[in-house]
């Protein structure tokens, strides 16, 4: 299950200021560098299409070509349907494919610290309080080292210097 021990701390009527950090950002869609700040344990209660199964929660810092930067959440579920994205998680954080199984090692406790590049999207979704649309980010896909969109997000990147 999650750990659910951060239940924040009480503020004063005369505080005086108060920071919005952890406010929700909206990053635009494309390729980000990230780093792997937390991973967290989850326990996915299943649902129509997907059976019961272990989810990891992911905090992860990105930092846009043009400077842009964010903090995104993605979790990943622990299920033979999805352990493709698993595969490609590792893939992007450098994990290399065993040869002689071509299976992708899976090392849950050496992520936190470690990063890669990203392709990032923007979600839209009904609002479960029926209030309408909104929007969110979301990891469409996990690059691997050397993919070309890469090369030419830091080329942006180095011309925009």
């Amino acid at each position: 299950m999650a750990d659910n021990t951060d239940m924040g701390q009480e503020l004063d009527w005369d505080m005086g200021e108060v920071s919005d950090e952890g406010a929700f950002v909206l990053l635009p869609e494309g390729v980000y560098a990230f780093g792997v700040e937390r991973l967290e344990k989850e326990r996915f209660e299943g649902s129509p299409k997907m059976a019961p199964c272990p989810r990891a929660k992911l905090t992860l810092s990105l930092i846009g070509a043009d400077g842009t930067s964010g903090t995104v959440q993605e979790r990943l579920l622990l299920n033979t349907k999805t352990a493709w994205r698993i595969a490609r998680f590792f893939q992007s954080l450098g994990f290399e494919k065993n040869p002689e199984t071509g299976k992708v090692p899976v090392a849950w406790n050496q992520v936190e610290g470690h990063g890669g590049y990203l392709v990032l999207k923007v979600r839209e979704f009904d609002k479960k309080d029926g209030s309408g649309k909104g929007q969110s980010n979301e990891v469409d896909e996990w690059l691997l080292p050397g993919d070309e969109r890469i090369a030419q997000a830091l080329a942006v990147s180095w011309k925009s210097r």
